[in-house]
This record gives C-alpha cells, structure tokens and sequence, in this order.
C-alpha cells in the first residue's frame, strides 16, 4: 500500500514544494487590494446584496468570499497564509488525480505522470502562483471528488456515492463554477463505464437517476448564461450580450473554439507558441510585413490554426494508440478523459480572449484532463521497446523541466516585483506614518513600469494607499467600496464628510484639480522613487515650491 499509493503522493508533494517554496515571498498583485479594500469596507456584508437564487445556485461564489475575508481581511498585507494554502491544495489536488487515474487504470506510470504534469504545468499556474485565483483550486479538489464518488457509485450502486458526487459538485460550484460540465459529464460516464447502449430506456433510466443533478444544473447554467446575455450593460472580458442574436452564435462558436485551441495549448506554453507564429505570418501573409497589425495576428488568427492543427495531431495521435492497444477498458478511459478535458470549457464560452490563449487559471481544469492523456501517451511509448522507453523518458524530463523553469522564472519575478511594491509602501508610510483628515499623495520615480504609469503597481497606487491607510479611521469606507482611484492610472480628489483623499503622478493635473476645489498646498505629501535601490524620497519642499508656481501662473 505504503509503495503503491503513499510513496507516490510523497514523491510528487516534494515536487510541489520544490516548485513553489518561495511563493511566500511574494506579494498581492493586483485584485487583491480591491478584494481586502472591499472586505475591510463590507465585511461580512458582502453576503447582504446576494440574491438568494444566486447565493443558491453558488453564482456568488459564496466558500470563495468567505475564503476571501479570512485571506484578505484578517490576514492584511501578507500572501504567506494564501500561499501556504495553494501549496496545499496543489499538492491535494496532484494526490487526488494520482488517486483516479491509478484506480480506472490500474497503471501508477499514467497516474503518476498525470499528476506530475498538472503540478508541473506552467500553462495552467496562475491558479496556483496568483492568490487571486486560488478559489479555483478548492473548486477543482471537489470536482475530483465528485467525478470519485460517482464511480463508486458506478461500481456498487449505492446512493450514498451518488448523493456525496452531487453535494461535492454543488461544493464547488460554491467556490467557482467551473464545475458546470459536471452536470453533463457524470450522468454519461454511466454509459461509458457500464458499457450502457444508448437507447431510450436507458436514457430514462440515466435521466431519473441524476434527477436532481439535471435540475440543479440546469438552473445553474441557465442563471449563468442568461445573466450575461440579458445584462444592460457591458464588462470587459464578457460576450456582448445585451440582447444581441450573435450572443448565442458567439457562445456555441466558443464552445467548439476554446476546447479545440486548449488541448494543444495545454501542452505548449504560450511565449513558445508566439515564437513560432511570426514566422508562419511573414510566410503566410507577406501583405502584414511592417504592419502594426502583424504581431496581433500572429497571436491571434495564426495561433489559433496552429492550435487547432495541433489539436487534430494529438487527437490522431490518441486515436492511433486506441487502435493500437485494443484495449476496450483504455479506450473508455481515454474517450471519458476527451469529454472531461472538452467539457471542462463549457464555462468559459462567454468570456472573451486577449489573444489566442485564455486566462492562465481558466486551463488549470483542463490541465488535469490533458496531464491524463499526457501520462497514456507516456505509458505507450515506453511499452513499444527499451529504446522507446528512454527516449521517452528522457523527452518528458526535458518538456516538464521546461514548464517548470517557465513557473519558476514567473515567481522569482513577482518576488522581486513584491518586494518593490512592499518598499513602496513602507517608505511612504516611514515619511508619513499618521494620515491627515485631507490628503493628496504625489508620487513618481526614475522609472516609467507600466506605459506612463511611474509606480510598480499593476493597478491605481490611489487606491492601493486608500487600503494601506485605511485602519487610520481616515479614508471613508465608500472611496474603497465604490473602487476610487482603482484603476491604473487614476488620478483625483474626492471628499465625504470631513474626509478627503487624493493622488497624483501629473504634478500639471493635481495643481489643476487644487486650484478649481481650493485646495490647501499643505495637503500635499511628495514621494520620488529611486527604482533600482526600491527607496523612496520625500520630496516635499521641492513639489510645493513647484505648486506654488504653477499655481501663481493658473491664477
């Protein structure tokens, strides 16, 4: 047992360790300051404004905010708690797959190079590695389980798998909906593993078993996609519904599209992919040539063939192993892990892409489908002869060292970029420890880090310093509610009651906005940041005497 299981899942939660040992060192990225600037603001309240039906069906992602209130709330100003957290559930997660592929296939090569490749994959990290988008590993765990606990209830048709599979589905709908195919694929993997034909009676049968699961996941996934299709209003990311009859092409379209581009580009890093692309483009479309358009269709239209075309190679691929091993339980195996790696997608077919490539977290799901296959492929290839098999092994090494190195080189950027960030704001803070009732944060450096923005914040420094101050008692809790400053790039000055709050980079634009509200020079709070020592000056008397002369020409 100790050889067979535990050895294993001992093996690979070393890996995860190796892997990601100073995710700790990091620091929030971005979506972590609206979250605690929200959480401190709301509280628990944030559970107020549910819609009931909503909260039911888990649209609000209910485990996901209370996860968020403990991370983002108590725990202030520290990834270490959320990384610990993510280191622990990757390594569950990498357990549980070994656990399924090791009990349908009774091969611990496939099931140990299945979680191997999933803690490995560097495609599908962001899950992982950003703790914004840690909901999605708690809600993959449950998916995992339920897919368990139907096959239990497949093997001994006991209903209390079958109502643990159905609570497990509905658990992690709680924490993100990505479990969505769930409601599809559980009820066919009872023709696929009892080898049921489809007939109408059997139909019936399946469909009064999974009652309750239909029902649920149908409400679910008419909530979903109804919200996005009769919105009165557009958000970034999102399919334009907004009663638009394209809305229903567009998502059926994604349905086929995302699955069909996502196979290959599991496998296939996307910098790897955008190196290979331009070259096709020049050949292919020698009118782009000089275009600024050249590079956006590389990564866009060219990618996308390329992908689908890789696509088609590996499912050739599998398809020829399959005919190869006639081995009918493989088979069933294989086609069961097809379905779950394409309907995995389902949720995703009303977001839109940048370029060819979802959100990295969007693949973490499918990365346990594709990581399946991967280990079938591995297993047939080291069974063809001894030469095979270290050549085989020697290639899969290579391309998981690859994914690896591209994970590892991704967190030692964001802890170099942490610590920036963290000596940022403990400059200013140590220049300027107790906030005034009425404020305004001028702040530049030598350094221009993202287009014009001259701070290393992913988003607004405005409403970064709103949450760094707010246990002062003097930044009203609607400027972080109602996300004043969030975006990058904001600059401005609001007041509520006694309370005022205000940030700058446009030293032009805040003697503009201080002369039109009458604003005191006294409030101003300069800092200039020194990029490559991460230290921060105060240079107030400098800016004041600047403002004073602008000031003296506005007038």
């Amino acid at each position: 047992m100790f050889k067979n299981i535990f050895l294993p899942i001992a093996v690979l939660s070393l890996i995860t360790i190796l892997i990601l040992f100073n995710l700790p060192n990091t620091f929030y990225q971005q979506d972590e300051w609206q979250t605690l600037g929200h959480n401190l603001a709301d509280g628990i309240g944030i559970f107020k404004s549910t819609n009931p039906l909503s909260f039911f069906l888990g649209e609000s992602r209910p485990l996901t905010l209370l996860m968020n209130l403990l991370f983002f709330g108590y725990y202030k100003f520290t990834i270490v708690p959320t990384a610990i957290f993510a280191i622990l559930f990757q390594i569950i997660n990498s357990s549980l797959v070994f656990y399924l592929v090791n009990k349908i296939t009774k091969k611990r090569i496939i099931a140990f190079s299945a979680s191997l490749f999933l803690i490995a994959n560097s495609v599908s990290h962001q899950a992982v590695t950003w703790s914004s988008a840690i909901g999605t590993l708690p809600a993959a765990t449950f998916i995992i389980i339920a897919i368990i606990m139907y096959l239990k209830y497949l093997e001994k048709a006991e209903k209390k798998y079958l109502t643990a599979s159905f609570i497990s589905t509905v658990l992690s709908l709680y924490f993100k909906g990505i479990g969505l195919s769930l409601f599809i694929l559980l009820p066919l993997m009872a023709f696929i593993y009892k080898n049921k034909p489809i007939n109408k009676k059997n139909i019936k049968e399946t469909f009064f078993i999974n009652l309750p699961l239909f029902i649920y996941g149908f409400l679910a996934l008419v909530f979903r996609f109804s919200e996005v299709f009769f919105r009165t209003e557009k958000f970034a990311g999102f399919a334009d519904g907004m009663g638009n009859n394209s809305f229903a092409q567009t998502v059926l379209l994604r349905l086929i599209l995302y699955p069909l581009t996502s196979l290959f580009q599991t496998f296939v890093p996307p910098l790897d992919l955008y190196s290979l692309t331009p070259v096709i483009t020049k050949v292919q479309y020698k009118f782009l040539i000089g275009s600024p358009l050249t590079d956006l269709v590389s990564q866009t239209i060219v990618a996308d063939m390329v992908s689908i075309a890789g696509t088609a190679a590996i499912l050739g691929f599998l398809g020829f192993i399959m005919y190869k091993s006639k081995d009918k339980i493989m088979s069933r195996h294989m086609l069961f892990v097809l379905l779950f790696f394409f309907l995995s997608f389902l949720p995703y077919a009303v977001l839109d892409r940048g370029s060819a490539y979802l959100e990295s977290r969007y693949s973490y799901v499918g990365a346990i489908g594709a990581g399946i296959l991967f280990g079938h492929i591995i297993y047939f290839l080291i069974n063809i002869n001894k030469y095979f098999k270290l050549a085989t092994l020697f290639l899969a090494a290579i391309f998981l060292f690859h994914h690896v190195s591209i994970i590892r080189r991704d967190i030692n950027y964001q802890v170099n970029l942490g610590n920036a960030r963290k000596e940022v704001l403990n400059g200013i803070k140590n220049h300027y420890p107790n906030i005034e009732k009425n404020s305004i944060f001028y702040v530049i450096s030598d350094k221009k880090y993202y287009g014009e923005i001259t701070n290393p914040f992913q988003n607004g420094l405005g409403y970064v310093l709103e949450v760094w101050y707010y246990d002062s008692g003097k930044i009203p809790k609607e400027f972080l509610s109602k996300n004043f400053l969030w975006d990058l790039g904001s600059e401005g000055y609001r007041e509520k009651g006694n309370y005022g709050f205000g940030y700058f980079q446009d030293i032009d634009k805040m003697a503009k906005v201080m002369e039109k509200d009458k604003l005191s020079i006294s409030m101003v709070h300069a800092f200039y940041i020194k990029s490559k020592e991460n230290r921060v000056l105060n240079i107030d008397e400098e800016v004041k005497g600047r403002l004073s002369t602008i000031s003296a020409i506005l007038k």
